[in-house]
C-alpha cells in the first residue's frame, strides 16, 4: 500500500519594517510597514515559490505581514489560492515594549530583560487590558508572553492540519510565532524560546506525516534566495559560530566552494576522513589560511567540545567561524544535543548531504541559537526529491 503524503508547511516570515529598521521590538502592534527593502524580498520570495503547488496560504492580520503577502501573491501566475488569516498567527503580545528601541530595554529593564533572554517561559508583562476570569497565563494584571505564544501555536496546528492532509500550506507570519509554531511541532518547550533564529523573508520548511502527525524539518531560516549566504548574525558579530558541512563519502561538493567563499573561516574540523586531499583542497580553495584539524570517529566528540571551549578563550567583540565536516548522522546527532530535542525525537531533524547547517554560540546568550538548517546557494536544488503536495504558511 502506497505511503500516504505528507503535509508540508512552508513559512515565511515577513519582509524588513520599518520598526525593524529602526531596531524597536513590534510585538502585536500595527504601526509598522515594509520597507523597500522588505518589498523587493518578498518579491524575490515570490519568485522562489513560483514552481510550487501550494493549496492554502494562511496568514497574521498584521499589516507588515499582509504587504508580504500581496507582494509574494503578485508573483505565483494565476494564484486562487485561498487565504486565511488567523489571529493566533500575530506576533508575541509584548505591550509593554512595542515601539521602544531594543537599546532603550536593555539598559533601563535589565532585569526584565535578562529574564526575557535567560528564562523566556518565567518572563512577565503587564497587560494594556483587564485579564478575564481564569484566563490562563495571568496572574493578576500581568501573564507569560512566552507560554501565551506557545499556546497559540498549539491551538494553530490542533485546528489548521486535520484539514490539509498531504497539502502543501504557506504560512506567512513573524520571527517569534514561526519559532514557537515549529518549536511546538519538534516538542521544543517555551523554556528553549530563543534557540531558532527566523530572518525576514527567511524560508522554514516543516513536514507532517499524515498517519501519526510527527513532523520533520527540512529547512530552516534558508535566506539564500534574497541574497545572504549565510543568515545575518542577529546576536551580534561576537562568539563561535559553526558551520556544519554534512558529506558522503566520494560526493561532489558542487557549489559548497562558492557558497563559503565570502565566509571567513579560521578553522575547519573535518571527521572520518570523508574527504579527499582533492576534497579537502577545493573545499578550502578560497580560504588559504585557514588551520585544518583531521580527528577520528572515537575522536569526534572530544574534538568538538574542545571547539567549544574556544569560545570561552575569545572577547566578547570577537567571532570566530568554523567549519564542521561530518557525516550526516554524526551532524544530526550533535544538532539534536545543542538544540535540545529529546533523544526518541532525533529523526526530527532532516539533514541533506552537500547543504549547510549553521549554530552560533553567541557570548551575549546563554543557548546555543539555530540560524539555519539545509541552507543551499542553489536553492531549493533538492525539492525534487520532496514531495510536490505542500503546505505553504505566511507567518
Amino acid at each position: 500500500m502506497q505511503t500516504p503524503l505528507p503535509t508540508r508547511v512552508i513559512f515565511v516570515r515577513h519582509g524588513r519594517s520599518t520598526f525593524n529598521e529602526q531596531g524597536r521590538y513590534q510585538g502585536s502592534s500595527d504601526q509598522a510597514v515594509l520597507t523597500a527593502n522588505g518589498q523587493r524580498t518578498a518579491q524575490l520570495v515570490g519568485q522562489a515559490l513560483q514552481a510550487e503547488t501550494v493549496h492554502a496560504i494562511y496568514a497574521s492580520p498584521l499589516k507588515r505581514v499582509q504587504q508580504t503577502v500581496a507582494t509574494i501573491r503578485d508573483q505565483l501566475p494565476n494564484c486562487t489560492v485561498p487565504m486565511h488569516l488567523r489571529d493566533d498567527l500575530r506576533e508575541i503580545d509584548l505591550p509593554a515594549w512595542e515601539g521602544l528601541p531594543y537599546k532603550t530595554v536593555r539598559t533601563h529593564q535589565v532585569e526584565a530583560y535578562r529574564c526575557w533572554i535567560e528564562h523566556p517561559h518565567e518572563f512577565q508583562m503587564a497587560r494594556s487590558f483587564q485579564p478575564l476570569p481564569n484566563e490562563e497565563n495571568a496572574t493578576g494584571g500581568s501573564f507569560y508572553p512566552v507560554r501565551d505564544l506557545y499556546q497559540r501555536a498549539q491551538k494553530f496546528w490542533q485546528t489548521v492540519l486535520p484539514q490539509h492532509p498531504g497539502q502543501t500550506l504557506l504560512v506567512v507570519s513573524h520571527g517569534g510565532t514561526i519559532h514557537a509554531l515549529i518549536s511546538t511541532a519538534l516538542g521544543l518547550t517555551p523554556k528553549q524560546h530563543h534557540c531558532l533564529q527566523q530572518s525576514n523573508c527567511g524560508i522554514s520548511i516543516l513536514e507532517f506525516a499524515t498517519q501519526s502527525g510527527t513532523a520533520k524539518l527540512c529547512q530552516l531560516n534558508d535566506t539564500g534566495i534574497i541574497g545572504e549566504s549565510l543568515p545575518k548574525l542577529k546576536a551580534g558579530k561576537q562568539g563561535l559560530r559553526l558551520l556544519f558541512l554534512p558529506v558522503e563519502p566520494n560526493m561532489p561538493l558542487n557549489h559548497t566552494p562558492d557558497l563559503l567563499s565570502s565566509v571567513h573561516l579560521d578553522f575547519c574540523l573535518q571527521t572520518d576522513g570523508l574527504l579527499s586531499d582533492f576534497q579537502a583542497a577545493q573545499l578550502l580553495s578560497n580560504h588559504p589560511e585557514t588551520v585544518q584539524f583531521q580527528v577520528q570517529r572515537d575522536d569526534c566528540i572530544q574534538a568538538w567540545q574542545h571547539t567549544l571551549t574556544l569560545r570561552q578563550q575569545q572577547s566578547s567583540d570577537v567571532l570566530l567561524t568554523g567549519l564542521v565536516v561530518a557525516s550526516p548522522e554524526k551532524i544530526q546527532m550533535l544538532l539534536v544535543q545543542i538544540i535540545g530535542i529529546s533523544n526518541h525525537t532525533s529523526n526530527t531533524l532532516s539533514l541533506y548531504p552537500g547543504s549547510l547547517s549553521v549554530i552560533h554560540f553567541a557570548t551575549s546568550q546563554t543557548r546555543p541559537i539555530l540560524q539555519g538548517l539545509n541552507i543551499h546557494a542553489n536553492h531549493w536544488a533538492y525539492n525534487n526529491t520532496l514531495s510536490k503536495q505542500q503546505l505553504l504558511v505566511a507567518v
